[in-house]
């Protein structure tokens, strides 16, 4: 893992390996810069500049090795070990990430997911369900570190407080809500309704 990488760099690389993994199905061992970018809508350059941040080149004529691209971003930005994450107040969503993440080979595992009303009659075999009062002896027994809360701005304090007191080390908010917690707990916040307006708009005007 190599720290203090940008944060717009690491999640472009995340996705970036993404893309690759796809591509990489058709058959087609290696990609130029121009060609990922393409297919995330990024500039070349950016792609240019995070893989030299990374310290991986390509062939000037054949491009990047995808195999060993992808290889080596699990290098930069994977832990040594699993962490495990939770979903609170998205179980659906949770599931559906559990998909990706719990049948590849991440490093990170979701490990619950919970609900602000009762507890499902239904379960799944990859990924638990529960109530939200079983919330913090869940966090503490599962040893879970990263949360992702989405639930109504009236919970969400009292949500996140609760979460950092049972451990948790970095929060994705969903809410618009922002949380008060120790600075020693990293907060990645996504304004879902911002990105709402912003596809509205742009959808709006690519109909002039």
């Amino acid at each position: 893992m190599i720290k203090d990488l940008p944060p717009n760099t690491v999640e472009r690389l995340s996705l970036y390996r993404r893309k690759l993994l796809v591509y990489a199905d058709n058959n087609k061992p290696f990609i130029h810069s121009h060609q990922l970018a393409h297919l995330i809508r990024v500039n070349p350059a950016h792609i240019r500049r995070d893989l030299m941040l990374i310290k991986f080149t390509g062939d000037v004529h054949k491009g990047y090795d995808i195999a060993k691209l992808i290889d080596k971003i699990g290098q930069v930005i994977d832990g040594n070990v699993k962490r495990k994450v939770t979903f609170v107040g998205i179980g659906d969503l949770g599931r559906a990430v559990a998909e990706y993440f719990n049948s590849s080979n991440s490093k990170l595992e979701i490990a619950a997911t919970f609900r602000l009303r009762e507890e499902p009659k239904v379960q799944f075999s990859d990924v638990k369900c529960y109530n939200i009062s079983k919330m913090k002896d869940i966090i503490r027994k599962e040893k879970i570190e990263l949360c992702v809360i989405a639930v109504p701005q009236s919970y969400a304090r009292e949500i996140s407080k609760t979460v950092v007191d049972s451990g948790v080390k970095g929060i994705l908010n969903f809410s618009s809500v922002n949380l008060d917690v120790p600075e020693s707990i990293y907060v990645e916040d996504y304004d879902m309704i911002a990105k709402l307006e912003k596809m509205a708009y742009f959808a709006y005007d690519s109909e002039k």
